[in-house]
């Protein structure tokens, strides 16, 4: 019984504690990390980079494309008259095309999704870095991002983080 009452006693200074504490101002405000490295200009950016650094080797595969619909057109217009031995070669010669060319795309593919991925973890170590600005500039206490079910637009700071990060692509940073 003296147990249970010293728990009770516990938990109820407790309480009062946690209440005097809660009527201390903090502040609290929410960012949507996943909006920023979308509409960040730095972000687009990086995408354009990543298309010009990539673009000799997709204009490679935009040929090889040709060269193989051309082989494939050949195929079906003359296949009929051509005799075996060369419908067999003319046919293993696409084959053996389009498996390169597969295989071109998908190590393209993961080239690009390599860097993009490189250049995004650069990215979000400059937001983070604006956000702490922001959030030490509006003495903030507590900046919430991922798992937040819900925020009030008026502790959203999203927008604000925005803006630093266009004026700093502006400027060139």
């Amino acid at each position: 019984m003296l147990h249970r009452l010293s728990k009770l006693i516990g938990g109820l200074a407790l309480f009062a504690f946690l209440a005097g504490s809660a009527q201390a101002e903090v502040l609290v405000a929410y960012v949507n990390f996943v909006d920023l490295l979308k509409d960040a200009p730095q972000a687009q950016q990086i995408k354009q980079n990543i298309r010009q650094e990539f673009q000799a080797r997709d204009q490679r595969l935009v040929e090889m494309q040709k060269q193989i619909d051309v082989l494939e057109g050949k195929l079906n217009a003359d296949g009929g008259r051509m005799p075996v031995e060369e419908k067999l070669r003319l046919q293993n010669d696409v084959d053996t095309r389009k498996l390169k060319y597969k295989q071109a795309r998908d190590e393209l593919d993961r080239d690009k999704q390599l860097r993009f991925g490189e250049e995004e973890e650069r990215l979000s170590r400059v937001i983070h870095e604006v956000i702490q600005q922001v959030a030490q500039d509006d003495k903030l206490d507590l900046v919430l991002q991922t798992g937040v079910l819900w925020a009030s637009p008026k502790v959203d700071i999203t927008e604000k983080v925005l803006m630093r990060l266009r004026a700093m692509q502006e400027q060139g940073n």
